[in-house]
């Protein structure tokens, strides 16, 4: 009896050190598993929203920190509006979109009544990603402006980018994607320059994104973001998010976007052009060009129609908007 006894007090223990080992490989006790494709990789479709979120510091070159200096409010942290793409209508661009979402809260707009007022969630409701899969690449589907982007995984490369030629760049870029274990790495390249970096006014002009998404449980993903550019950045920039799975995702459709001069100075605003003969993102790098240059964007009907508009005015006298 005494040798029975102590036989099964073995097994007891056996078990129950078992039982916990396998509980720390598994997380958590009773926990969801991850699900998996067919091809044994963690499945990353579904509806995402960022929970949390960590921003690195952001080390511009000599021309990056002229071009921040220019952009970033005369006092405390934040852009000024008038020169922030995103307040003129313009489309966010990769580095924006997130996670996390960086949009200024006045820049997401509903009407309410008749009037253009701020969306009352902020730019918080609307950092929402939706993960699809399709043959030879994932869907990415983005609450904030509807933006898509696909991702290649047939093993394509990134098209060469021609500075003239816009069918060579593209607001979010030209991704691909590949697995490296557990993680679903994303490079993107063939960005576009009209786009800001970061919503406090830094800008960019050579950029490329090196994205890790991995999902580290049923409910969860972890996404880093990883920011080059030889010409705006002396050393990368780097941002990482939290991510939750949403079970739905109804799209606020009754958005828009009202210009900056259109609700504050009561001026149209063409698109290219910001102020004190300051053009947005040109080609060339000088941050200071000259009013012919801006003009050299511009056909003969819009240049007759502008000077018409500022009554004669100099080259160094800020130009009229539209």
């Amino acid at each position: 009896m005494k040798n029975r006894f102590m036989a099964a007090m073995v097994c007891v223990i056996v078990l129950s050190f078992s039982s916990g080992a396998f509980a720390q490989r598994s997380g958590t006790a009773g926990a969801k598993a991850i699900p998996r494709t067919p091809d044994g990789k963690p499945d990353l479709s579904g509806i995402w929203k960022t929970v949390s979120f960590n921003l690195g510091p952001v080390v511009p070159t000599d021309w990056g920190a002229e071009r921040y200096s220019y952009n970033k409010l005369p006092k405390g942290e934040g852009a000024r509006a008038e020169l922030d793409p995103i307040m003129h209508c313009y489309r966010p661009g990769l580095a924006r979109i997130g996670p996390p979402l960086q949009v200024p809260f006045k820049s997401i707009r509903v009407r309410i009544e008749g009037e253009s007022v701020p969306f009352p969630g902020g730019p918080a409701e609307f950092d929402v990603i939706e993960i699809r899969y399709a043959p030879r690449k994932i869907w990415m589907v983005y609450q904030h402006n509807k933006e898509v982007r696909q991702i290649f995984t047939d093993g394509r490369q990134h098209p060469e980018a021609v500075e003239e030629d816009l069918g060579t760049k593209w607001w979010n870029g030209h991704s691909v994607g590949r697995w490296d274990g557990e993680t679903f790495v994303i490079e993107t390249a063939n960005l576009r320059n009209e786009s800001w970096l970061t919503k406090l006014g830094h800008e960019h002009r050579d950029l490329r994104v090196v994205e890790r998404i991995r999902r580290v449980d049923a409910e969860t993903l972890e996404w880093e973001r990883t920011f080059t550019d030889p010409i705006a950045l002396a050393r990368p920039y780097t941002t990482r998010a939290t991510l939750k799975a949403r079970q739905d995702l109804t799209f606020t459709d009754n958005t828009i976007c009202d210009q900056y001069y259109v609700r504050k100075v009561g001026m149209g605003f063409g698109g290219l052009l910001g102020i004190n003969s300051h053009p947005w993102q040109l080609p060339e790098e000088n941050p200071n060009a000259s009013w012919e240059d801006v003009e050299r964007l511009l056909s003969p009907e819009e240049v007759q129609e502008f000077r018409q508009q500022q009554g004669g005015a100099q080259q160094n006298s800020p130009p009229a908007q539209r």
